[in-house]
């Protein structure tokens, strides 16, 4: 009997365990463990020049990236020809100068998709500045048409890019903090080179982690009401069972 008592109290633990496994684990407000990178980096994403996006040689007075996991980028070598001392040169494919007013010297993409809602923050760096948008569904074609606009473009130069925010050099990244629903996302950068024969790219680093407090879906509410029904009736037998 007593046996037979202690496998049912097993069998109780398992149906618990099993039930933990089974629900989302942002039910109650848990967050799921996972985390969503938007990184520039060579083969990642596209533009709307090449449709590669490919490394470039960075300029002594860019900011450098805290980890490897990202880097400058652009749609081909529109960087540095060479590194000298403080300054370079322009690459081989340096585009024509432009306005932030008008057509954007080249566009880059990145498209993302979230399961769950999440939060966190994007770092934009630009030479010479850029607008970032981010597009639900779509994707824009020049001045984020059909996004939303996350961080605008800065038309006020200083010695190497932009003075202050969109801008080439360390702490003149737009730093740009998101909460964002479940759902397929694309990110846009309008990129500006306002000044001719300089180097140019971008750079951006984000990541992306499930918010806390979670509503969970129907499904975790369907699988908690069962895995209490279950455990209603075991603890029912087993009572009924200890007092035989």
């Amino acid at each position: 009997m007593q046996t037979l008592a202690k496998f049912r109290t097993v069998w109780l633990g398992l149906s618990v365990a099993a039930l933990m496994a089974g629900v989302p684990a942002q039910f109650g407000g848990i967050a799921l463990a996972g985390t969503v990178n938007i990184w520039s980096s060579p083969g990642v994403g596209s533009n709307n020049i090449t449709g590669t996006n490919t490394s470039v040689v960075v300029a002594p007075s860019w900011a450098v990236p805290t980890n490897s996991n990202y880097e400058w980028i652009s749609y081909g070598g529109t960087g540095c020809d060479a590194v000298g001392g403080n300054s370079c040169g322009a690459g081989p494919a340096d585009p024509a100068a432009t306005t932030i007013t008008g057509t954007p010297t080249a566009i880059f993409y990145q498209t993302f998709t979230l399961a769950t809602a999440s939060i966190g923050n994007l770092d934009v760096w630009a030479d010479d500045t850029a607008g970032v948008w981010l597009d639900n569904g779509t994707v824009a074609s020049g001045n984020g048409s059909g996004g939303t606009l996350l961080d605008a473009p800065n038309g006020t130069l200083g010695s190497n890019c932009a003075a202050s925010s969109i801008g080439c050099t360390a702490g003149n990244d737009a730093v740009i903090p998101l909460s964002l629903s479940a759902g397929t996302y694309t990110l846009v950068l309008d990129a500006y080179q306002l000044v001719g024969n300089t180097p140019f790219g971008v750079m951006y680093a984000g990541a992306l982690t499930t918010s806390t407090g979670a509503t969970p879906e129907p499904a975790s509410y369907v699988l908690m009401g069962l895995g209490l029904a279950v455990l209603a009736v075991l603890t029912r037998r087993r009572k009924r069972f200890d007092e035989d």
